[in-house]
């Protein structure tokens, strides 16, 4: 990995009416991917945003969580929440927790999950009802290894839900994420949108 280009704090509000969110997320511009903002998360973040009544109890898992926008947003909507990256990533598990400190979050659990790994840490996880996925669909050789993750937490938490963003990229000849999760058969894909403002960031 190359020396950090930049780094910093990007500030986002979200605002609906008059309730408003601002938080405080630190990032680092670097080639690693988990290390800064990514506009997937923007848009997870705002998605949570706008069902934050739904959000309050819900135990929520985000996984590849990085900086962690979406996992701080449902925190703050009064989920309890718990971050996790690849264990073998300890600068984004790093980043994790600089967001949490940042947003006066300390209770916030933060674990090293790595996809495709059926770890002590995995077994351990309390019940979830949502788990947080965004861009995690980036890189078409993690996507076997994202689907039996979220498959076996699934399988263990039959009520929950999946929660993802992620962009179409242009170029690419693999199977899309949306066609992916439908043909797992499993039946817990449902496709989400939300007609809001986006949030102010700078």
């Amino acid at each position: 990995m190359g020396e950090p280009r930049r780094g910093g704090v990007r500030r986002y509000r979200f605002s609906e009416g008059p309730a408003a969110l601002a938080l405080r997320i630190p990032e680092v511009l670097d080639s690693q991917y988990g290390l800064y903002v990514w506009p997937c998360a923007v848009v997870l973040a705002q998605y949570l945003w706008v069902h934050r009544r739904s959000l309050r109890g819900k135990r929520v898992l985000e996984i590849g969580a990085g900086v962690s926008l979406p996992g701080v947003v449902a925190a703050k909507c009064g989920a309890e929440v718990t971050l996790s990256d690849s264990e073998e990533l300890p600068p984004c598990l790093q980043r994790c927790r600089s967001s949490c400190r940042a947003n006066r979050l300390p209770h916030v659990p933060v674990i090293g999950l790595t996809w495709g790994r059926v770890s002590p840490q995995l077994l351990a996880l309390a019940p979830v009802d949502i788990i947080l996925g965004s861009d995690v669909f980036f890189d078409p050789k993690d996507f076997e290894d994202i689907l039996t993750t979220v498959y076996f937490l699934l399988e263990k938490n039959p009520h929950a839900q999946f929660w993802t963003t992620y962009q179409v990229r242009r170029g690419t000849t693999t199977p899309i994420p949306e066609k992916l999760l439908t043909n797992t058969g499993s039946g817990w894909y449902q496709p989400c949108s939300s007609q809001t403002e986006p949030p102010s960031y700078c």
